[in-house]
């Protein structure tokens, strides 16, 4: 039922996750820019303005800083996190192309910007066109000219398509002037690059009368190069991007330090919108291209203002976003909260059925136990009245039979023997005809001591077998026989059966299992079995808490000193080798019982000293503390179960008591007495408490019963203590 109330939760909170995550799914847009220059910048702050008209959209920006490798990777990484839509301007098209290419064919829509590829595997393209720029350069420089002179044109860095296009458009424009001579210089986009291509080309005396730069960076280094030679006044220089701002291409023109500069139209608002139409299965076109012009002296100071109107626009409806996005994260917390609230409540509903529920399965299963508990009861008193009959006759002509003397000492010695099984069956059946009374007792007494209401409830559940058994296991040592050999595990279970409880596993696995279940005092292993060997068995023996302290003996074939080494290293206490003599396996079990009852005897005394039990091996010791330490936070509860105590150590009941009478030659309920006990004694030494009081501290519901306890613990009375 617990499993089942589990699942209802688990699945009613996914549904809920679910619901809310599919109520706010998110488109993602991945920008792949291939620098970040104050032109790529702009185009950033235009696409977050077009952002601005989309619900539930997101835009991520990566800067490749115009190197092809890494705007691979970055578009590579942009895939694996599951972007919606992609946008790529191109660096270098040979190294970026096949990364745009795996993007398009994984199904993801690409929108390549202001760069081309020489491919088709793209979805859509939005930019210039720059071969018409280039034509339009090369006009208005040819008519500045009168159509002579020559001009030195100086291009962006190799390998983007903008060069290229802008290169041809540039010379298939000059090929109406041939009295213009064009040279070529190879730049980087960068103004120190073109500055240094400047220099040095004029120091080589060559002719120039204008400067056509790939961008106004280009154009205005080739400038200050011609300034330092005072040339700069007979030349005119030209330039592609038009930006705003200071040092940009549309103030350079207004105070005269270039000629012209071709306005190369950012248009980022235009992409989220196309972007979207794609998405959504609108119709768009595959090719967009921008409009332009060039800014000169006669219109730079227009288009400034221009330009400054448009970035107060934009700022502002930058605020404005930012106030409805913190409006709009509110909106969704407040949502998701209303969901989550509601889940609280059904599961608060859910969790009050099933508690009722629960309960009237406990009240019937508690009828039913009782019950049986009756029945059982019932059944042993009558089996023990039915025996005591049999025991009469048998125990009397015995007493007179054995006052005889005429008999050898081998009859002496059976006739002994029987007298002795004769008293335990006396005495067995009298305990049992006095169990009924002791039940009742403890019954009656609902707040008496924890461990005397876990031993009743301990017989109660026991089965008849149990119950018959329950002497000879009490009396006698447990050993798991662990060996695939039936005929072996026939031989030592008749070699121990006469001395010892024998409990029988066919495999390691097996015998790992019933190790767990039963606790033995020892454990007789075969090394060579199927499923799981002895030396793997032994060591899980030794590393698990319930087992670690339970001696192993290995059995084996294998005689070599390296092999006794291995089986050692593994946890085993003592190594025989077959064939074996039975008197030295009953001698080394013999040995390692004694020497565990030995250390139990010792530890027993010390179960309440300040160091509590110290054993030998660091996990014993481990155990122990952990024992007492939650037995130490139940000392007060007067309705303790030791199944509760078992739970908070993670054994089961058998486990644990089998666990700490092992170690400490008491049981769980014995050491938690003693551990009250001793409490009660201090609290009555250093305290003015009253005898009820000290009595419930230490978890004793009725104060006569606690002095009863106390008095056979400390053989005299609470009072006598104080007196």
């Amino acid at each position: 039922m617990k499993t089942g109330k589990k699942h209802i939760i688990l699945y009613v909170v996914l549904l809920l996750l679910v619901l809310v995550s599919c109520s706010d799914r998110r488109t993602v847009i991945g920008v792949s820019q291939c620098s970040d220059d104050i032109w790529r910048q702009k185009v950033n702050r235009e696409i977050k303005i077009g952002q601005y008209q989309y619900r539930n959209v997101d835009v991520v920006f990566a800067s490749a800083d115009n190197n092809g490798q890494r705007q691979a990777r970055q578009i590579d990484s942009l895939v694996k996190t599951k972007v919606d839509l992609l946008v790529v301007a191109p660096s270098d098209v040979k190294t970026v192309a096949p990364a745009i290419e795996r993007a398009y064919r994984a199904g993801i829509p690409v929108i390549l910007y202001d760069r081309m590829i020489e491919s088709t595997h793209y979805t859509a393209y939005i930019g210039t066109d720059n071969v018409a720029i280039g034509k339009e350069v090369a006009d208005y420089l040819a008519h500045q000219l009168q159509g002579r002179g020559t001009v030195v044109e100086i291009t962006g860095e190799r390998g983007s398509t903008p060069v290229a296009d802008r290169h041809r458009g540039f010379m298939q424009g000059m090929k109406a002037f041939p009295q213009i001579q064009v040279v070529t210089l190879e730049g980087d986009w960068n103004l120190a690059g073109a500055k240094k291509l400047m220099r040095q080309y004029m120091d080589a005396g060559k002719p120039v009368d204008a400067v056509f730069g790939h961008n106004d960076a280009e154009a205005w280094g080739a400038q200050q190069a011609a300034k330092e030679k005072n040339r700069d006044k007979q030349m005119l220089f030209v330039g592609i991007d038009g930006l705003p701002g200071e040092n940009q291409g549309v103030d350079l023109v207004d105070k005269g330090v270039m000629t012209a500069s071709y306005i190369y139209p950012t248009k980022g608002e235009a992409i989220v919108p196309l972007a979207m139409n794609i998405l959504q299965g609108k119709p768009y076109k595959r090719m967009n291209y921008f409009q332009s012009a060039l800014v000169t002296a006669e219109n730079a100071k227009l288009i400034d203002m221009q330009y400054k109107e448009i970035e107060n626009q934009t700022a502002d409806l930058n605020t404005i976003y930012l106030s409805i996005n913190e409006y709009m994260k509110m909106y969704r917390w407040q949502k998701i909260i209303s969901i989550l609230a509601v889940a609280v409540v059904v599961l608060l509903l859910i969790m009050i059925f099933y508690r009722r529920k629960v309960r009237r399965e406990k009240e019937k299963l508690n009828k039913q136990r009782k019950q049986m508990a009756d029945e059982k009861i019932a059944f042993f008193t009558n089996a023990s009245h039915q025996l005591r009959t049999p025991l009469t006759l048998v125990s009397g002509p015995l007493s007179q039979l054995m006052k005889d003397d005429n008999y050898t000492d081998e009859q002496k010695m059976l006739l002994q023997v029987v007298s002795r099984n004769v008293g335990q069956l006396e005495t067995l059946t009298a305990d049992v005809l006095n169990f009924k009374d002791q039940v009742d007792v403890m019954n009656q007494a609902s707040t008496d001591e924890a461990s005397e209401k876990e031993l009743s409830q301990h017989v109660l559940r026991d089965s008849r077998h149990q119950m018959l058994l329950q002497q000879d296991v009490e009396e006698l040592s447990t050993i798991l026989v662990v060996d695939d050999n039936e005929d072996i595990r026939t031989y030592l279970r008749v070699l121990l059966s006469d001395h010892y409880y024998v409990i029988e596993a066919s495999d390691g696995q097996n015998g790992l299992r019933l190790a767990k279940e039963s606790v033995p005092d020892l454990i007789v292993s075969d090394v060579m079995m199927p499923v799981m060997d002895g030396l793997t068995f032994c060591s899980k023996i030794k590393e698990d808490e319930v087992t670690s302290h339970i001696p192993v003996i290995l059995l084996t074939a294998r005689s070599e000193e390296s092999q006794r080494i291995e089986g050692y290293e593994h946890g085993a206490d003592a190594y025989l080798t077959k064939p074996f003599s039975a008197h030295l396996l009953l001698a080394r079990i013999s040995n390692l019982l004694q020497a565990r009852r030995q250390r139990k005897n010792m530890d027993a005394k010390n179960v309440l000293s300040a160091e509590f039990i110290q054993a030998e091996a660091p996990g014993e010791r481990m155990f122990l503390e952990r024992f007492k330490k939650v037995a130490k936070s139940h000392i007060g509860n007067a309705n303790l179960r030791m199944d509760d105590l078992g739970s908070e150590l993670s054994l089961s009941k058998v486990q644990m008591y089998r666990k700490v009478k092992a170690l400490t030659g008491k049981t769980p309920a014995e050491v938690l007495r003693e551990m009250r006990m001793q409490k009660a004694y201090s609290l009555l030494k250093q305290t003015d408490k009253t005898i009820s009081e000290v009595a419930a501290e230490v978890g004793f519901a009725i104060p006569g019963y606690f002095s009863a306890c106390f008095k056979k613990q400390f053989g005299i009375n609470p009072t006598e203590l104080r007196d």
